[in-house]
């Protein structure tokens, strides 16, 4: 009973750093909502007011009269569509890599891996012009199609991860039983990767969802996506209305917030994927 006690004592000092980490990390979460939900009188009155009735004006605002909903909507549509296509290629990429053993398979990849490394601003003058050329700027087809090209060495990269763990001797019976090469892919590559196909899903769309300068770059105002509307939104030149931004802030982090509670394990995953491999 003493050791254990004196156990607990030795890892107060780690839980009291760790509260006090936590609440760093939630007091500005905190602090944003509370502001989407302040009535406008309180905004600026100090000592700030922690016990007030919520409204959701602002919200209303942004959301009903000023139609800000089509920009979260772009987000959504794009962020699942491109992230539907990365999947897509990114799978059978990284099957043929893996499991195909062709000539320069380790070339293709590393060829892949090295447009990962490009900052997006030396391709972003030639991406524009193509998209001008072939009358796409301003479009939800662009967006799509960029931000597919931009996440494919991410989802490849997880991808392969996850299909080197598949032990061989599973491929090498499945061919003794009279599996083909698509039946492989499909019976168990897919099955046995479905931790991998959800976290680089995640990764993927929240990537796109966040994706700020190619959507700056490639649209004006009907394929804009909620972060380029939240930089954007102001009602005068000189007046920032915290209220309406905090509320488009929100909105902008909820996704986030949900795809980190529900699909932790899998991000976790997906993150520390080939850490401990020695």
């Amino acid at each position: 009973m003493k050791s254990k006690r004196i156990y607990l004592l030795k890892k107060v000092p780690m839980y009291v750093i760790l509260g006090v980490i936590l609440l760093l990390i939630l007091f500005p979460l905190f602090y944003l909502v509370r502001t989407s939900l302040l009535p406008a009188a309180l905004l600026f009155k100090k000592p700030p007011e922690y016990l007030f009735k919520p409204t959701l004006r602002y919200y209303t605002k942004v959301f009903v009269e000023e139609n800000y909903f089509q920009f979260y909507l772009n987000s959504l549509i794009i962020g699942l569509f491109s992230t539907g296509g990365t999947l897509i290629l990114g799978v059978f990429g990284a099957f043929a890599v893996t499991k195909l053993k062709f000539r320069g398979a380790n070339l293709l990849m590393f060829i892949v891996l090295l447009t990962w490394a490009y900052m997006p601003m030396t391709t972003g003058m030639p991406i524009f012009l193509v998209g001008k050329y072939l009358g796409l700027l301003d479009t939800r087809l662009w967006l799509i199609l960029v931000y597919t090209a931009g996440k494919l060495p991410l989802g490849m990269f997880i991808l392969v991860s996850f299909f080197k763990e598949i032990p061989e001797e599973i491929y090498d019976s499945a061919e003794i039983d009279g599996c083909g090469i698509f039946s492989l892919f499909y019976r168990i590559t897919m099955p046995l990767s479905s931790v991998g196909l959800v976290a680089a899903a995640v990764l993927i769309f929240l990537y796109n969802w966040n994706e700020f300068l190619w959507a700056l770059l490639l649209t004006s105002f009907d394929a804009r996506t909620a972060p380029v509307a939240l930089t954007a939104y102001k009602e005068s030149e000189t007046v920032l209305h915290w209220g309406e931004l905090s509320s488009l802030g929100f909105c902008m982090t909820f996704p986030v917030l949900f795809f980190m509670l529900f699909f932790k394990k899998y991000l976790v995953k997906g993150l520390l994927l080939g850490a401990v491999k020695g």
